[in-house]
């Protein structure tokens, strides 16, 4: 029997009476369970669980040390979040992650993120990157530097920071940019490396800064029978006491541009030389045709030029965007290829809208509405504005009725397009969905892709817009203009010069 109470009176030694109470626990008054705990949690989660049972501020990135020491490893994942076993996480060695959280805390407290650290002496995040990466100064967890070795910097390391034309011009005390040009002209000064940075409203737009180091900066006040004095406060326009220093040598760029146009002199053929801002040397290469220079005549020419062979290693022969400029060119050649575009319902939709222009003379060869039987979507309307009620009003042929014209068109060239898959893809699934060949637009090697091309050419990481009208025809266009702006070159165009002038060019030079 299950007795909640159960009392029984008892005598003690001098009739103390006592109370003797047994309690039991009532079947509706059982302890509640223990939490049953997920068998997988995230870095967030589990942090939040040691914390709780070791009562020490476990973080999300305590947790991924862990894995990184191989203490605790994925299970599974959650969208794109790993999660761990929780069963690993609470068998941990309780002093492991206790040591762990400690060294956590302990550099976060020694430590400064870059932001920080810029604040902290004034430096740009440049030089302090450059420092981390020289091994100047400790970088640790998170990408976070040591303080005491940021706070030696501005001491020890002054001079090593790099600085823009106007910073050295106002260390200086010159005026910017007229009077730092002869500064480097004299052979004072010259930038260790470059930056590239926005110009503009527009999103690829940049200049190319050179940046100087501080210490050559100071450097050039050092130096004897200059008077500086007298350059100081000079007024807008006033002639400079430092041009008496300028060298009279030629430059780099000058020996450079003399050996193209040599080059062309010699050889007839039109050369292209371009100075990189990305690699800060020269770029050359020049037109191929019967007779023309090999890359090898045109290295070992290069290597018996008395002026331009010091500069060897600074020039890059046959770069990558000059073979484009020959593909380009020799695309434009009349009937070798054409300029497509496609206008759609949707992204990877059906036609439209097709043009077909000539890349040579920028013809229109083929410019027509297509009935997709299918809906436009909003968003593809919203790019071209076309709709369907267009399409009904211009009484707009469906595919298979165009598809011979395009066919027609389009033979026996190769057909350039500003993103060449997507208008193959296109084209060649609407010809198959009426029931026709794609015959030669089917052939990726029968395509030209202007989009990839150009931004190689560019040497951009990334493909530009094209900026055309959103209409095939007006984007057909748009794209031939990227192929005869690639046709140019890079740079400066050499062409050959008559050869009594040649002659004469070469005399002067000597």
């Amino acid at each position: 029997m299950l007795l909640d109470k159960t009392t029984r009176m008892t005598e003690l030694p001098g009739d103390a009476p006592m109370t003797d109470t047994a309690v039991e626990t009532a079947p509706n008054e059982t302890a509640a369970p223990e939490e049953t705990l997920p068998e997988a949690l995230g870095a967030r989660r589990i942090a939040a669980l040691l914390a709780e049972r070791l009562s020490v501020p476990v973080a999300a990135d305590d947790i991924e040390q862990l894995v990184e020491l191989n203490h605790l490893e994925v299970t599974d994942w959650y969208k794109r979040w790993p999660l761990y076993s929780t069963e690993a996480a609470v068998a941990l060695d309780p002093d492991l992650v206790k040591r762990l959280v400690a060294e956590r805390t302990a550099w976060l407290e020694v430590s400064v993120t870059r932001d920080e650290a810029v604040k902290r002496i004034g430096w740009h995040w440049r030089d302090i990157a450059r420092m981390g990466d020289e091994g100047r100064v400790k970088v640790g967890r998170f990408g976070r530097y040591l303080t005491a070795d940021i706070d030696r910097l501005p001491v020890e390391a002054e001079g090593e920071r790099h600085v823009t034309g106007q910073t050295a011009a106002e260390e200086l005390e010159i005026r910017y940019p007229t009077d730092l040009r002869y500064v480097e002209a004299a052979g004072w000064l010259a930038p260790v490396t470059t930056v590239e940075r926005p110009v503009g409203t527009g999103r690829y737009r940049t200049v190319t800064v050179p940046l100087y180091r501080l210490a050559d900066v100071r450097a050039v006040r050092e130096i004897p029978d200059v008077d500086w004095e007298s350059v100081r406060g000079l007024p807008k326009g006033a002639p400079s006491p430092l041009r008496a220093y300028a060298a009279k040598a030629p430059t780099r760029a000058d020996v450079v541009r003399c050996f193209a146009q040599a080059l062309a002199d010699r050889h007839g053929v039109t050369v292209w030389a371009w100075c990189s801002p990305y690699t800060g040397g020269w770029e050359l290469d020049w037109e191929r045709r019967d007779g023309a220079p090999t890359k090898k005549d045109v290295t070992a020419e290069l290597a018996a030029d008395p002026a331009a062979s010091s500069y060897t290693d600074e020039i890059t022969l046959c770069p990558k965007w000059g073979r484009i400029t020959r593909r380009a060119r020799a695309l434009l050649k009349p009937g070798a290829a054409v300029v497509l575009d496609t206008e759609t319902t949707d992204l990877y939709g059906r036609t439209v809208e097709v043009a077909v222009v000539d890349a040579a003379s920028g013809k229109k060869l083929m410019d027509t509405l297509v009935q997709p039987e299918a809906s436009i979507s909003p968003g593809a309307y919203w790019v071209h504005g076309i709709s369907d009620e267009d399409l009904v009003t211009a009484d707009a042929r469906t595919f298979d009725k165009i598809i011979p014209r395009l066919r027609k068109v389009t033979r026996n060239r190769v057909i350039c397009a500003y993103n060449e898959e997507f208008d193959r893809t296109v084209v060649t699934n609407d010809a198959l969905r009426v029931g026709k060949r794609p015959m030669h637009l089917a052939d990726g090697d029968n395509w030209f892709c202007l989009m990839t091309s150009y931004a190689a050419w560019l040497g951009s990481g990334r493909w530009l817009r094209l900026g055309g009208s959103h209409r095939a025809l007006g984007d057909a266009l748009a794209a031939r203009d990227v192929l005869v702006e690639m046709s140019a070159g890079r740079g400066t165009t050499f062409t050959p010069r008559p050869p009594a002038l040649a002659r004469w060019a070469c005399r002067q030079s000597a």
